[in-house]
């Protein structure tokens, strides 16, 4: 017999923990107790950059310091909102090929505070391709 190591995704188990615990749970309970956490995780190679409404479809080479945050693979972040479709936001100017569909509008826990001439905001736009919204539910 031929046993073969199997490795163990801790984010998986959690995210599945989580959802088998929400389904044997009675749904009215879960969901008026505890309010599932939401995490946003960046997952491209080399990090991406949370940019400002003003900047979103900017390069982050173009943007100013306190117009942008970057952030490494691997971070994640607790969120309180993600808005996906995205409609009051600037136009690029003519010969930008950036589209705001392809970005979220993320709103953090807390402000983040990316560098010193940063206030600490809150909400940042981010393309959505670099990063991934984890969700589980805390049973108590």
């Amino acid at each position: 017999m031929r046993i073969s190591k199997t490795k163990l995704h801790p984010q998986r188990l959690l995210l599945c923990l989580g959802m088998v615990f929400g389904v044997l749970a009675t749904a009215d309970t879960v969901s008026s107790q505890t309010p599932p956490i939401r995490l946003l995780r960046v997952t491209v190679q080399g990090g991406t950059t949370f940019k400002q409404r003003e900047s979103w479809f900017q390069q982050s080479t173009q943007i100013s310091n306190d117009k942008k945050c970057g952030v490494k693979q691997g971070e994640r972040f607790f969120v309180s909102a993600i808005r996906r479709n995205i409609t009051n936001s600037p136009t690029p100017p003519k010969g930008n090929s950036e589209r705001i569909a392809d970005y979220w509008e993320v709103t953090f826990e807390e402000p983040l505070l990316c560098n010193q001439q940063s206030e600490g905001k809150q909400t940042w736009f981010v393309y959505r391709k670099h990063v991934q919204e984890l969700k589980t539910v805390v049973v108590p």
